[in-house]
């Protein structure tokens, strides 16, 4: 790509030390970046390098090796199911609407609409403090462990049977308990750290982040036609 402008890094953050990547590059839309200019993908779009304006991300579980990112295309060697679309509500963040979220069932209740940055590069899931609240709460034995393991933490019991779902758009997603469950408090504890953060403080009320935890699920395809949207099919992970 050819005038691809881009940030030259000459001090790095703690956090690259134990990282094997060298640096970042941005996948959302140009109108959150700094430098004012066109990403990279959408520079491939722009210069036609892409077979199609898209690019979709499989991620693998409990592996090292074997998540792919692929631009201009969509692997469906790495699904199990048809493409849900679901159109994107700002063109800033890959944003869509999340009007409601269900645990086992039981619809959780949210004081205000939710707009859901899709996420990548996060790890986890983080809602409102109020909404992790009327999540947990459908957990029988979950509490708050904001001292243990820092803020927005909570800690339920390993044995819960959980169906945990996202509404996006029209339709409900669920979260795998395994990429839920992050582990338990201790050896031979049967009490388990839970993989969705409630944020204070100066996290927007009616803003939740949905990385990685959720994304292990979902193969996920990222649209710039169409008015923009975003897309999630049944990862192979669910059958592995």
């Amino acid at each position: 790509v050819e005038n691809q402008y881009f940030g030259a890094v000459d001090q790095e953050s703690d956090d690259f030390q134990d990282s094997p990547n060298d640096g970042l590059i941005g996948m959302a839309f140009s109108s959150i970046a700094s430098s004012n200019q066109p990403t990279f993908f959408e520079n491939l779009i722009k210069t036609g390098k892409v077979g199609a304006p898209i690019f979709s991300l499989h991620l693998t579980r409990h592996k090292t090796a074997g998540s792919t990112l692929c631009l201009g295309c969509y692997d469906s060697s790495k699904t199990v199911g048809p493409v849900t679309w679901v159109p994107v509500t700002s063109k800033t963040y890959w944003a869509v609407s999340m009007p409601g979220t269900r645990v086992n069932g039981n619809a959780v209740t949210m004081s205000s609409d939710i707009t859901a940055a899709i996420d990548s590069g996060t790890t986890l899931i983080y809602v409102p403090q109020s909404v992790a609240a009327a999540i947990y709460r459908q957990i029988p034995g979950s509490k708050q462990a904001d001292r243990q393991y820092g803020p927005g933490f909570w800690t339920f019991p390993c044995n819960s049977k959980l169906n945990i779902q996202f509404q996006f758009g029209g339709k409900f997603f669920a979260l795998n308990p395994v990429d839920f469950n992050l582990g338990r408090t201790g050896s031979g504890s049967s009490i388990c750290v839970g993989g969705i953060l409630g944020m204070g403080g100066g996290f927007p009320a009616d803003l939740a982040i949905v990385g990685d935890e959720f994304l292990k699920s979902w193969y996920s395809v990222y649209d710039y036609s169409h008015g923009a949207r975003v897309g999630f099919a049944p990862s192979v992970n669910n059958h592995s």
